[in-house]
C-alpha cells in the first residue's frame, strides 16, 4: 500500500454463516464512513488455492492506492473440512484532503461449499460496478460458475507452470474475455520493439525479418513468439525459444541489402528494458524503459482498467499455440 495507507477497521470469525460476514462488514463499512468515503469502483474476487497466493492477491489489490478502489473477494478454496472462515480488512488512503477506503474480504471455503463459490460472491458484490474474477496461479476449472457469469477472467499465464495450459487458455479465451497479466507486464518489451522500427532508416527492416530469438521463461516466451509470427508474418521455423530468467527478443532483419540487428532486453539485477537497433554500414539507435517496481500490483491495475477483450493477444495466444507441437 501507499506511505499514507492505514487500516481503519478488521473482524474474523471462524466457521461463520454469510449472514454473519455481511453483518460485519456492514457494521465496519459504517465506522469508516465516519474516517473516509467509499469509491469502489471494481468488484474483484481473487480465487486462492492457498494462504500464499491469498496473501498475495491483497498485497496486489493494496498497490492501487487510489487508482482502483475496489471491493475484493478472495476465496481460499481448502477440501478439508466443512463450512467459512472469514477476515475482513478495511483500509484508507489519503492523498492530500481526499481519504477513501476500499475493503478485503477474505473467505476460507472448507469442503462442499467449494462447488458452490458463486453463491458465496453475489451478495458480497457491490451492484452495477464490473465483476471481474482472478485465478490467482490457476485456471478455471470446466463448467466454472463464476467464469462463467463475471464481466473478464483474469490470469497470469507466467505462473501456470506449463505452457501447454496454453491450449486450454485459448479454449477459455473462445468463451469469454480473458485478461493475461503476463501479457500486459510485457507491453514495455512490445512497446520498444515496436519503436525500433520507426522512421525512414529502420521501418524497410520490419518486411525482410529472417530469423527471431525469443528468451525467457516459458509462458511470456511462448506469447512474444506468437505474437511476432502473427504481426511478422513469419514462419515458425524462423523463431528459436530457448530458457532464460529474463526476456530478450532478437530479430535479423535485411534490406537494401544490409543487415540489422534489433534488441530488446533486461539485464540481470536492473529494472529496466533496453532497446537497441544497429544497421551494418548505417545508422544506429538506443532507448531504455523502466519498469515498474511492483510488477503484479501493476499489471493488474493495468487489468482493471479495461476489461475489454485484446484481439493482438488473442491473435498472439493463437499462434503461441503452434510452437508447443
Amino acid at each position: 500500500m501507499t506511505a499514507d495507507a492505514a487500516v481503519l477497521g478488521t473482524w474474523q470469525g471462524t466457521d461463520v454463516r454469510l449472514g454473519a460476514v455481511l453483518e460485519a462488514l456492514d457494521e465496519l463499512r459504517h465506522e469508516s464512513e465516519k474516517r473516509a468515503t467509499r469509491t469502489s469502483v471494481m468488484n474483484l474476487v481473487a480465487v486462492a488455492r492457498g494462504r500464499e497466493e491469498a496473501d498475495q492477491a491483497c498485497d496486489a489489490t493494496h498497490a492501487f492506492g487510489l487508482r482502483h478502489p475496489t471491493r475484493t473477494v478472495v476465496l481460499l478454496k481448502e477440501p478439508a473440512g466443512e463450512g467459512i472462515d472469514a477476515e475482513i480488512t478495511i483500509h484508507g488512503v489519503t492523498a492530500g484532503s481526499l481519504n477513501v477506503w476500499s475493503e478485503d474480504v477474505v473467505l476460507t471455503v472448507h469442503g462442499p461449499a467449494t462447488e458452490h463459490l458463486l453463491s458465496l460472491v453475489e451478495p458480497l458484490t457491490l451492484a452495477d460496478l464490473p465483476f471481474a474474477v482472478w485465478y490467482v496461479a490457476s485456471l478455471p476449472p470446466p463448467g466454472d460458475q463464476l467464469a462463467a457469469t463475471c464481466d473478464a477472467i483474469i490470469v497470469d499465464s507466467k505462473v501456470l507452470g506449463d505452457e501447454r495450459a496454453f491450449a486450454d487458455l485459448r479454449a477459455l479465451q473462445r468463451q469469454s474475455t480473458v485478461i493475461d497479466l503476463s501479457w500486459l507486464r510485457l507491453l514495455p518489451w512490445r512497446q520498444l520493439l515496436a519503436s525500433l522500427f520507426d522512421g525512414h532508416d529502420f521501418r524497410p527492416f520490419a518486411r525482410g525479418v529472417r530469423s527471431v530469438e525469443v528468451h525467457g521463461k516459458a509462458g511470456p516466451r511462448h506469447l512474444l513468439a506468437g505474437w511476432l509470427v502473427d504481426r511478422l508474418g513469419l514462419p515458425r521455423s524462423a523463431v528459436h525459444l530457448s530458457e532464460a530468467r529474463h526476456v530478450t527478443m532478437r530479430l535479423i532483419a535485411e534490406a537494401d541489402g544490409r543487415r540489422g540487428e534489433f534488441v530488446v532486453s533486461r539485464d540481470e539485477g536492473e529494472r529496466l528494458v533496453r532497446a537497441s537497433a544497429t544497421v551494418a554500414g548505417g545508422p544506429s539507435h538506443t532507448d531504455v524503459m523502466s519498469l515498474p517496481e511492483t510488477g503484479l500490483g501493476w499489471s493488474l491495475s493495468r487489468a482493471l482498467a479495461d476489461l475489454a477483450a485484446d484481439r493482438t493477444y488473442e491473435h498472439a495466444l493463437h499462434a503461441a499455440l503452434g510452437f508447443l507441437r
